[in-house]
């Protein structure tokens, strides 16, 4: 019998994953998922807020300087989407996404707060922050 090694299962995940990419493609999944997004400008000055849209319906919310959230994220129409914040649906308009951009208008009660991100440049590591 023969024993299969690690470089080899990486190999077929590998092409796996570059067989399934066009099926992706074609299911329309956009440049707003699998990606890290940094908020550029954040109104409450701390940095590194940063939002992770996953395919299967996970939202990696986290910053610098509070504790990372998982959350469920969906489509509500081509340019909206919602999430699910400790019990509460926040929604958003996608108001521009390129590969390097993404504008969020989140509604928050009556109104609506615009957040920008940006591909953070790799590596990055939060700042100290002070107590």
């Amino acid at each position: 019998m023969r024993k299969t090694t690690p470089a080899a299962l990486f190999t077929a995940a590998l092409a796996c994953a570059q067989l399934a990419a066009p099926i992706a493609s074609a299911q329309g999944i956009d440049s707003l998922t699998g990606r890290v997004w940094v908020e550029t400008a954040p109104a409450n000055k701390m940095p590194g807020t940063l939002l992770v849209f996953f395919n299967d319906g996970t939202l990696l919310m986290d910053s610098c300087w509070e504790t990372y959230a998982l959350r469920r994220w969906k489509r509500t129409a081509p340019d909206a989407l919602s999430w699910d914040e400790d019990g509460a649906t926040v929604s958003a308009t996608v108001a521009k996404l390129t590969a390097t951009d993404l504008t969020l208008k989140v509604k928050a009660g009556r109104d609506v707060v615009e957040h920008r991100y940006a591909r953070p440049k790799v590596p990055f590591v939060c700042p100290d922050m002070k107590r």
